[in-house]
Order: structure tokens, then sequence, then C-alpha cells
């Protein structure tokens, strides 16, 4: 009885053994510790090196290893055959059946288990691991050089739950950007603060407490002053946040954004020059407007008074019954009233004599005319107050005004317009709005320029105000003008 219960546990124990062998992922060899042929192999060490178990019983491990780390493997085998080692590691490389090699770390192990010595191979394929951790490798030298040549300084934050966030990165680049060395700025980030002007500090401040204390995802432009070259520069900040497992991540990169600060800083200059440029021209227009205007209504018209006076004095030495002479009398006394007329509307469309009263006036007359001419319907709404705009802000209303409702009688095909002034304390707000087709566009879907337009918005910009035409709400276009008021009477008001 007592044998039958040790042959059964020797034999539970060899189907467990060619289980554990069957199912093992790693290859398992044993060799002949004479000949170094291999003896038995498990699945996996056959489906590596893509031999039949028949083929393999008459092949060494020498045969599949590369010839430099044959000689490696031999010597280990010696050493473990002489007892002067137990165990041994080797990392190698193996080659298949179809020539095709990868990498394996094997451990080695000598037994003699009831006088039959053996040697015993486990090796695992490590092709997987390695070509992770090149990639990893690469991933990492390709990433560091892409920070290299970045034209600014990376740096990355970190916070732990319960600690106070950490400068854990800063880029090469710093020293360059800023003048200070990428380790110290690390130890002291306080260093950069040091580093913002003055009057650019309270912004950077501002921008951190917007971001609730710690929490640095943001944006900031603002000006350092560089010690070592006595030198301002203009730098820009752009930080985004990640949120990991164990820790808040921040990953931001600081540019040197100088040169296009000057550049836009002449882009601005050269636009106020052109601004002040063509502002000159329109006043100097409107001079010789109102120059022209004062020529026609005077000496025009003075000298048609006279000539009026002229044809009645004649009219009375002729005969009272009519004659030719009475006729032609009468005909150029009734050109001479035409030409009144045709002297007074060139004079108003030089300079409207309604402006003097005021810029409601001027519009409410140039509505009527605009009325009479096109037999489009208007409403005008405006507050009863005078509003305090000086003679060029009156007259580049006016023109604004004038240019819109053109615009309106040459495009829109509308049926009705709507005009409104609305004063604030400080501000005028105008709104011309029709019901017409709206704004033409483009054949790919863009809005074309219109000359009249560009020349509207530059004289709401020399009022230091702005100028937008969009679609109306319902339909046609909208025309919004917003210019500052400015003077004793608009403090007053």
């Amino acid at each position: 009885m007592r044998g039958s219960m040790v042959a059964s546990k020797a034999v539970d124990e060899r189907t467990l053994l060619r289980a554990l062998l069957r199912e093992s992922p790693s290859e398992v060899l044993v060799l002949d510790p004479e000949t170094l042929l291999i003896v038995q192999a498990n699945p996996a060490a056959l489906k590596n090196l893509r031999y039949r178990l028949k083929e393999v019983r008459e092949l060494s491990p020498l045969q599949f290893l590369t010839p430099d780390d044959a000689p490696a493997f031999q010597a280990l085998l010696n050493q473990l055959r002489s007892g002067r080692k137990r165990s041994a590691r080797i990392k190698a490389r193996c080659q298949r059946a179809d020539g095709t090699r990868y990498p394996v770390e094997a451990r080695l192990v000598y037994s003699n288990e009831n006088g039959r010595p053996f040697f015993l191979c486990v090796a695992d394929d490590v092709s997987q691991r390695d070509a992770t951790r090149a990639a990893l490798a690469h991933s990492a030298s390709d990433m560091q050089a892409i920070v290299s040549h970045i034209p600014g300084m990376a740096f990355q934050i970190v916070r732990r739950p319960g600690e106070a966030p950490v400068l854990r990165y800063v880029s090469e680049q710093s020293r360059q950007l800023l003048g200070v060395r990428a380790s110290a700025l690390c130890a002291d980030p306080q260093a950069f603060f040091a580093l913002i002007l003055e009057e650019d500090r309270p912004g950077y401040l501002e921008r951190l407490a917007e971001t609730a204390g710690g929490h640095l995802s943001f944006n900031w432009e603002g000006r350092i002053w560089l010690q070592a070259w006595k030198d301002v520069k203009w730098i820009t900040i752009r930080v985004s946040e990640r949120v990991t497992a164990d820790c808040t991540l921040w990953d931001g990169i600081m540019l040197n954004i100088t040169r296009s600060k000057e550049a836009e800083a002449e882009i601005d200059h050269s636009r106020a020059r052109l601004r002040a440029l063509a502002a000159h021209v329109e006043s100097a227009k409107e001079q010789e407007r109102l120059y022209l205007a004062r020529e026609v209504h005077d000496d025009l018209g003075g000298n048609l008074t006279t000539i009026k006076i002229g044809l009645s004095c004649l009219a009375r030495q002729f005969p009272s019954e009519s004659t030719p002479l009475t006729e032609r009398v009468r005909y150029l006394d009734n050109l001479v009233d035409q030409t009144f007329e045709a002297a007074h509307r060139i004079a108003s469309n030089l300079r409207p004599a309604a402006l003097d009263f005021g810029i409601v006036p001027a519009i409410d007359s140039q509505l009527q005319r605009f009325g009479r001419n096109t037999e489009i319907a208007y409403e005008f709404r405006a507050p009863t107050d005078e509003i305090p705009l000086d003679s060029a802000a009156a007259i580049a209303v006016f023109r604004i005004v004038q240019e819109g409702l053109t615009n309106v009688a040459k495009h829109a095909r509308a049926t009705r317009v709507r005009l409104e002034l609305v004063r604030d304390r400080d501000t005028l707000h105008l709104t011309l709005t029709d019901n017409g087709r709206g704004l033409p566009a483009a054949p790919n879907g863009m809005a074309r320029p219109v000359f009249g337009i560009l020349g509207m918005s530059e004289r709401a910009a020399a009022l230091g105000g702005q100028l937008v035409v969009r679609p109306a709400p319902d339909q046609g276009t909208e025309l919004s003008l917003r210019i500052p008021l400015s003077g004793p009477a608009a403090a007053a008001g």
C-alpha cells in the first residue's frame, strides 16, 4: 500500500512537471552535459526556434548562438560543470531555423539527479522589451533634440497632493532667454519674477490670481529686464495642465517675442501715420468744400441776384403787351431761378448749411432729400438734447451717414431704412439699417471689399471710434458707428 502511494505521488509530480513545461512561455532546454546535445525542449522553445523536436535533438545550443556569443556560453557551462558556479545568466542572440535572429536572456543550471547529470537552460525572448527600450530611448533623444531647437525655454511644474508646486524641469535655453542657468532657475523659481518690469508685474500677478492660486494654466505676455545685456525683452508664456494618477503637471513654454512686438509697434505706428495723413487729407477736402460752398453761395449767388434785378428792370421797360422780347426776358428770369436752385444744391452738397445747427438737423435734412430722390421710406430717431460734436467730428459723422445712404440707394434695393442716434454719457452710437438684399459676396462666398465702407471705417478710426457693417438681424444690412464724445459739453452731459 505504501509503495503504491509513493508511485502515485511520483507520477503526479512528473505529470505536473510536463504540464508546467508545456504551458511555460519561457524556452526550456535540457542538455546532455557530455555532448551538449539537446535532450528535451518544451513547445515554447520549438515554436521560437522554428524546429521540430526530432530536429532539435540532433543539435547543440552552440549551433543556435551567434559566433560572438558561443564562446561565452561554453565558458559558463564549463564553470557550472566544475562546480565553481551553481547557476549563471547570459544575454545572447539566437538564430532560428529560417536564419532570423532574436535576443534572449537565459539562466543556466547544472543538476545531478539520482546520478544522472544534465544542464537546464531557461531562456526568454527579450526582443519586444529591447525594442521598447530602444524606442523609448530614441523618443527621449528626439524629444531632447526638439526641445533644444525650440526658439525659447521649455519648463515643467509638478504638484503632488498636499505639496506645493515645484519647478521640476527647465530647458537649457533659459540661459539664452533669461540670462539664468536652468539649474539656478529650478533652485529659485522666484528669480524669474525679479526680471519682470515693475509696470508689468501687476498684470502677471493678476493672471496668477485668475488661475485660483497655484493653478498655472494661463497665457501671459510682458517685458523683462536682462541685466547681463542691459536690454528689455518681450516674452510670452503658454502653460497647459495635465492630471496624472499621482500628480498634476503643467507643461509650459516661454518664447522671445521682441521682434514680433517691435514689428507690431512699427505697423501700429505706420497705421497711425496713415490715419493721420488720411485725416489731414479729409480735413483739407472739407476745408476746400467749405471754401467752394461759400464761393458758390456768395459770389455766384450775388451775381445771379444782380442778373435777376437787371432782368426785372428790363421787363419794366417793355410794353405791357406780350412781345418776343418780353417772353425772352421771362425765360431768362426762370433760368436764373433754376440756377439759384442748382447753386443752392451744390453748396449744400459741399457743406450742408444744416450742420451749423447741429448733427441731428443735418442728418434729418439729408434723410428728407434721400426720401425725395429715392422714394424709399425712412424712420429717424434721435435724442432731443444737443449732441456735443466738434466741427470735424460732425462733418465725419454726416459724411458716414451720407455714404451709407448712397450705398443703400445704389446697391441695397431696399424699401425702408431706419436711422437711430443714441447718446450715452461719453459715447455716440449711430445705427443705419435697411431691409435690402444684404452685403454683396464674392464668388468664393466671402464679402467683397467696398471702398466706400473702407472710407467710412477710416473716418471712424480718425475719431477714435469703430464702424461695423454686418447683416441686419432680420434682412438687409446694418451699419453701426460708435465714437467717443469729448469736450466740456460731453462732460456736462
